[in-house]
């Protein structure tokens, strides 16, 4: 019994050294996101066109690109890119913006899930009882912010294409509701462990 719980220990130990790993990742992600979004903000708006461009493959096919500086980017949706604002023009520089603000909005949130769940589990190496409250917190947590991660990126997107476009659009895919399922679930999960949590302290009062 002994040996099987040392290699749970061991098992634990790794795995919060990987949850560390990814949050440092992941916040480097966002620095360099915030970076950009601040190097972008200084630019001139005539710095950031919309081209079309010959792609990679070789049938001639060719797609509109993203380019500032006259350097070439990456390829992007037209029709989103090339709405006119309040003023009756196109203003690539702000779609570009918002599209680094949604991503990072997007790493900031996944970091602070991991953070969470590393937190629970440096709880649990460090002898805490897994189905304690400070667990059914952490989970409880992890689900809020997993709906959140579905929806606050999407609806920060939508009122600022509001603002500068007068144009409502909220972009939402299956995934979005991929990620609040998940979310769901972890909310299930902080009730199983809330019910452990009830029963230990049960056996702590018999004892």
């Amino acid at each position: 019994m002994k040996g099987e719980l040392e290699k749970v220990q061991k098992g634990i130990k790794t795995d919060t050294i990987i949850l560390k790993v990814i949050c440092i990742f992941l916040g480097l992600i966002v620095l360099v996101r915030v970076g950009n979004i601040i190097e972008y903000a200084g630019r001139a708006d005539s710095d950031f066109q919309v081209k079309l461009a010959d792609t990679d493959t070789t049938n001639g096919t060719r797609n509109y690109y993203l380019f500032i500086a006259g350097e070439q980017y990456y390829s992007v949706d037209y029709n989103l890119y090339g709405r006119l604002d309040s003023e009756g023009n196109t203003n690539v520089k702000v779609n570009v913006i918002m599209e680094e603000i949604k991503g990072m909005l997007n790493c900031l949130i996944i970091e602070c899930i991991f953070f969470v769940i590393y937190q629970m589990l440096w709880r649990i190496k460090a002898g805490d009882s897994p189905f304690g409250k400070k667990s059914v917190v952490s989970l409880r947590w992890a689900a809020v912010l997993s709906i959140m991660l579905a929806l606050v990126p999407t609806v920060v997107e939508g009122i600022s294409y509001v603002v500068m476009f007068q144009y409502v659009c909220f972009r939402s895919n299956s995934i979005n509701f991929y990620i609040c399922s998940i979310g769901v679930v972890f909310g299930i999960l902080s009730e199983i462990f809330r019910y452990g949590c009830t029963l230990q302290e049960e056996m702590n009062q018999i004892a």
